[in-house]
């Protein structure tokens, strides 16, 4: 194994890991936003009732958090399984762009919906709006990595070509 190409694999997994940390970051983010809508939407049907109580703002609260912890360990499974073997190949292709994470995100949405007998459908279509919180969490993805794409766009331009004739 020649230099260059040891240097590679080091880079290759630096970036892995800078894409993994911001893949996770982005996870909880949106994981922690969509909790804290989820208990508030629990609290404003109750209360749309007139059936708000200690107890139910405890099961507004238990169903927040469980719907929060489900959706962290969902977004980072995916993270491992889906997020970084997409980023390696859209990195050689050098394709940096958020919308196949997006899609990525809403069909790993819902076929975790699907698996969990929840998916969106004429009968519930609410139920759509489980699919936001994974888009979300990838649109924020490619917000944190658009400098680090801009800039291997910049170095990818800079490189200059040399041709060695001897």
């Amino acid at each position: 194994m020649t230099l260059q190409t040891e240097n590679d694999r080091v880079v290759a997994a630096i970036r892995a890991n800078i894409v993994f940390e911001k893949l996770i970051v982005s996870v909880l983010t949106v994981a922690g936003v969509s909790g804290l809508a989820h208990f508030l939407i629990g609290l404003l049907w109750r209360a749309s009732s007139s059936a708000i109580t200690l107890g139910g703002a405890a099961a507004a609260l238990l169903a927040a958090v469980s719907f929060t912890f489900l959706f962290f360990l969902a977004g980072f499974a995916a993270s491992l399984a889906i997020g970084i073997p997409l980023f390696r190949a859209l990195e050689k292709a050098k394709i940096r762009l958020v919308m196949p994470y997006a899609l990525a995100a809403f069909a790993v949405s819902f076929v975790i919906l699907i698996a969990a007998g929840s998916a969106p459908s004429f009968e519930a279509p609410a139920r759509a709006l489980y699919l936001v919180p994974g888009v979300a969490a990838a649109v924020l993805f490619g917000r944190k990595m658009r400098p680090f794409w801009i800039a291997a766009d910049r170095a990818d331009a800079a490189a200059p070509s040399v041709t060695r004739i001897h």
